[in-house]
């Protein structure tokens, strides 16, 4: 666990919320998992179609352009045909542009049936209790990934992350439990689900793990 000490309450949101995640959109994935990282993306925003009368469908959808091409890559060696779109922000909105992984409707049955498989086995990976030397790096990258593609929440106050279903939260808990975190799951109204990290060492210790590097205590710091 990263060793530092806060001589009053913490300050979050020393500095913003996009900013923490570019860094670790920049960073290099140590583990290098490419599979895991597309098994989470994709599970996580649930594919969906794409604008109307195109017959495309998209598995992801990013403002990070690297992370979109990564996601292409790894589905396009098992269904080639793969495609990359870019949709600019709206009129007069502050927002930057989106990167959509898409595939044929026709296809994407199949894909997403592949796509799910991949899911399990990473999900089985971070719940096993037994000595597994992917847990670790799978459980990083899973956590990677959903921190930059289901963040449901601009709050500065704890890390916290949308996810789709039970399944979902049980698999991020059990990853953050494989970090040595305290993960807690929270049902809403309305079936929304999300997972939080509450406190600021955990939270330090899962940004800089996840490639966040300085900014990691710079997010959350002394406030005197």
């Amino acid at each position: 666990m990263v060793a530092v000490s806060f001589a009053s309450a913490p300050r979050w949101g020393a500095i913003p919320h996009r900013r923490l995640l570019d860094a670790v959109a920049a960073a290099v994935p140590a583990d290098r998992l490419p599979r895991v990282e597309t098994a989470t993306v994709t599970h996580l925003q649930r594919p969906v179609p794409w604008q109307h009368r195109t017959g495309l469908v998209s598995l992801a959808s990013t403002s990070y352009p690297a992370l979109a091409r990564r996601i292409a890559g790894v589905v396009d060696t098992e269904f080639p045909g793969v495609r990359l779109a870019t949709t600019e922000p709206a009129r007069g909105r502050d927002d930057r542009d989106r990167f959509d992984v898409l595939v044929p409707s026709g296809h994407a049955d199949e894909v997403i049936f592949w796509l799910d498989r991949l899911w399990q086995a990473a999900t089985v990976q971070v719940g096993s209790r037994t000595r597994d030397a992917q847990r670790i790096p799978t459980a990083r990258t899973m956590w990677r990934a959903a921190l930059l593609v289901a963040n449901g929440s601009r709050r500065r106050s704890q890390l916290r992350v949308r996810v789709p279903d039970p399944g979902a939260l049980a698999a991020l808990a059990d990853a953050g439990a494989a970090l040595g975190l305290t993960v807690r799951r929270h049902l809403r109204r309305g079936n929304s689900y999300f997972v939080t990290v509450d406190d600021p060492m955990e939270s330090i210790h899962l940004l800089r793990t996840v490639g966040a590097g300085p900014h990691a205590e710079a997010w959350v710091r002394d406030a005197a």
